[in-house]
């Protein structure tokens, strides 16, 4: 046999190894089915989503792998771009991508040569999109009504409301409360209280934390016609179990008093805080927030309240709140209480 006649046999075993080689490496390249079908189904929702299970996909893949199925789909630069292999995207491209996105569900809401028509139909959409996708899970609310009514020896009239809106701590949160109560005994005013809370806080770390915050209270049976505070500080987080968590806070800031007479005083105060959440069970929850203003003028602030979950969206809250003016005006009492009763609903 000759020697050209030996090499041929050993070619065609050499083309056949290369072949089965380049076979398996595709096959070996191939995104497992689910996890396509994982990429197919947010894909349908949107470009977020799709770049969400990109990212999560390439935990435990390889960047190829994925590259691949996302080019099938039409969103191989989608896919570079979430696992770094390309720049991203600057503002305005940004902007055109979500213009185009929203062209792709409906045609008629294609961008303008300028895009400005297209970029302003495109954020309500992307709003929508965020809020349908639970994106606004670490938000939470709740709105509160009391009203009681007596006759007989006393004619009184009691009404409280409560609005609350708070961001669970997570990278940043946010807390707003507004709390009213007014009463009524034999004709006169008893009570007529309105209060405002708002803070901004940021993580600094693991435990720590900076914020901002403000509080307004009209209080027009009290020594004071207002009260309000604005300042910014430093908080710790304690403790951070599931169900269980307890927050000090310290920052200075200034305080303002306004007089029954109309003079506003205005001075330094160092506020202090401890917040403290625990859930007792499936359906009952108790929270403590106490505060105190160091200032010429301090005050201390203690409020408990207990919910108790009726179903899913609706609970009873037994609320107390304890307030201690070291300096009142003459004929007033330092400390003031409140009790109050009130079907809340969450939202």
């Amino acid at each position: 046999m000759s020697p050209r006649a030996r090499t041929r046999p050993a070619l065609h075993a050499l083309a056949i190894a290369v072949a089965l080689s380049g076979t398996a490496a595709a096959q070996e390249a191939q995104l497992p089915g689910i996890l396509t079908e994982l990429l197919e189904a947010a894909n349908t929702q949107g470009r977020a989503d799709f770049t969400r299970a990109v990212q999560l996909i390439a935990l435990t893949r390889p960047a190829d792998e994925i590259v691949r199925a996302a080019e099938e789909l039409g969103r191989g630069d989608v896919a570079r771009q979430a696992l770094g292999l390309e720049p991203p995207q600057l503002p305005e491209d940004a902007a055109i991508a979500a213009v185009e996105e929203v062209a792709e569900d409906d045609p008629s809401e294609a961008y303008t040569p300028n895009g400005i028509v297209g970029t302003v139909a495109a954020v309500p959409v992307g709003f929508a999109r965020t809020f349908a996708s639970g994106q606004l899970e670490l938000w939470q609310g709740r709105a509160s009504l009391g009203i009681r009514f007596d006759s007989g020896n006393t004619s009184r009239e009691d009404y409280t409301f409560g609005l609350q809106v708070r961001r669970e701590l997570s990278g940043w949160g946010f807390q707003g409360d507004i709390d009213y109560a007014y009463s009524e005994v034999n004709g006169t005013i008893g009570r007529d209280n309105l209060r405002t809370r708002l803070r901004g806080e940021r993580e600094a770390g693991e435990r720590f934390t900076y914020f901002a915050a403000a509080d307004f209270e009209r209080d027009r049976v009290a020594s004071y016609d207002w009260t309000a505070f604005t300042g910014v500080g430093a908080g710790y987080r304690v403790l951070t179990r599931p169900g269980r968590t307890w927050i000090l806070r310290a920052g200075p800031g200034v305080r303002f008093l306004s007089e029954p007479g109309g003079d506003t005083q205005t001075v330094g105060a160092l506020d202090l805080g401890s917040d403290v959440a625990w859930r007792l069970t499936e359906s009952i929850s108790f929270t403590s927030e106490t505060g105190l203003l160091v200032a010429d003028t301090s005050r201390f602030d203690q409020l408990f309240g207990l919910n108790s979950a009726l179903n899913d969206l609706w609970s009873l809250r037994v609320q107390y709140r304890y307030r201690y003016e070291f300096e009142p005006n003459p004929g007033f009492v330092h400390g003031d209480s409140r009790t109050d009763i009130s079907i809340v609903r969450e939202f």
